[in-house]
C-alpha cells in the first residue's frame, strides 16, 4: 500500500500532474467546448509551470512565502555552548559503484556542508539526523554515519554528535529533541533546503522545549530577479517543482 500510495503520489506531482486536466479537458471536447478550452488551457499553465524555474519559483512563493539566508552575526549573540546547529538528512544511497560504498545523496552533502560552513564561522556545535528508512536492508550504514564519516574524510571536520534513528521529518525532530535533553541549549539552527523547511520548522517547534529557540537556516535559495531562460523548461526547473509538491503534499498531511 504505501508503494501504491507513493506511485500514486509521483504521477500527481509536476509537470505530470497536469495530465489529468489534459485528458478531461479531451474527453470533453465535443460535450461542452468552452469547459474543454479552459481546462487545456489551465493544463498547458499547469505544465509550464511545473517545467520552468521562473513558474517553480512563483509557486513557491505563494505555496511557502518569502525566506532569507540566515545572519551569521545574529547567531553569535549566545555562548556556542547554549546553541546547536541540526543538519536534516536529504537521503542517502546503499551503494555507488563508482566509490564501492554506501554514499550521502547531493542533498544531504549540501545540507552537511553548508552545515559544516556555519559551524566554523560560529563555533556552534553541528549534530546530522538521519537514519535508515524503513524499507532498507538492516545491515545499511544510517545517513548520520555516513554524514560522520564523510564529514571527517572530506572537510576534516567532526561532527559534535549524530542522531541516527530518525527515518522522517518528524522523528528528525522527536528523536534530535531527546538527544538535547537536559543540555543548556537555548536555539537550534535547522539547516535544510528552502523547500522543506517550512515543514521541518514545524516538526521541530512541536518537539522541541517553549523555551528554545529555533532558528531557519535554508539553503538552495534563489537569488532575485530572473533571466528569459528561467521562463524555459529545464531540469532545475522540474526537478524545484516536484520536490515542492511533494514537500506540499507532506505538509498538508501533517507529516
Amino acid at each position: 500500500m504505501n508503494d501504491l500510495i507513493h506511485a500514486v503520489a509521483a504521477f500527481l506531482l509536476p509537470p505530470t500532474g497536469a495530465f489529468p486536466l489534459l485528458l478531461l479537458a479531451w474527453w470533453l471536447r465535443h460535450r461542452r467546448r468552452w469547459l474543454s478550452g479552459a481546462l487545456f488551457a489551465a493544463g498547458l499553465i499547469a505544465v509550464w509551470v511545473g517545467s520552468t524555474e521562473l513558474g517553480a519559483l512563483w509557486l513557491q512563493q505563494r505555496l511557502l512565502g518569502p525566506q532569507q539566508a540566515v545572519q551569521v552575526q545574529r547567531l553569535q549573540d549566545l555562548p556556542p555552548r547554549e546553541s546547536v546547529i541540526v543538519v536534516l538528512g536529504g537521503g542517502a544511497r546503499r551503494l555507488m559503484p563508482e566509490y564501492g560504498t554506501a554514499q550521502l545523496k547531493p542533498a544531504s552533502i549540501e545540507r552537511l556542508r553548508y552545515g559544516i560552513w556555519l559551524s566554523r564561522r560560529t563555533g556552534i556545535p553541528l549534530i546530522f539526523t538521519g537514519g535508515t528508512p524503513r524499507d532498507a536492508p538492516g545491515d545499511r550504514m544510517t545517513e548520520a554515519a555516513l554524514a560522520e564519516r564523510t564529514a571527517a574524510q572530506e572537510f576534516g571536520f567532526k561532527l559534535a554528535a549524530k542522531e541516527d534513528r530518525a527515518t522522517d521529518t518528524r522523528e528528525n525532530a522527536r528523536y534530535t529533541a531527546e538527544l538535547l535533553r537536559g543540555q543548556p541549549v537555548r536555539r537550534v539552527v535547522l539547516v535544510t533546503h528552502d523547500v522543506h523547511m517550512r515543514r521541518a520548522l514545524r516538526a521541530f517547534r512541536e518537539a522541541l522545549p517553549s523555551g528554545v529557540e529555533v532558528v531557519p537556516a535554508p539553503m538552495g535559495l534563489a537569488l532575485s530577479g530572473f533571466e528569459w531562460r528561467d521562463l524555459l523548461p529545464s531540469q532545475d526547473g522540474t526537478a524545484r517543482a516536484r520536490y515542492l509538491g511533494y514537500e506540499w503534499l507532506g505538509y498538508l498531511a501533517g507529516h
